[in-house]
């Protein structure tokens, strides 16, 4: 994969760990 679409996996992963809170933190 390109580093474009790995830029946008990313940041669909940080839009989803947002909405559900943090499962990170």
């Amino acid at each position: 994969p390109t580093a474009e679409a790995l830029l946008y996996g990313i940041l669909q992963l940080q839009r989803k760990i947002r909405r559900t809170g943090t499962l990170i933190r």
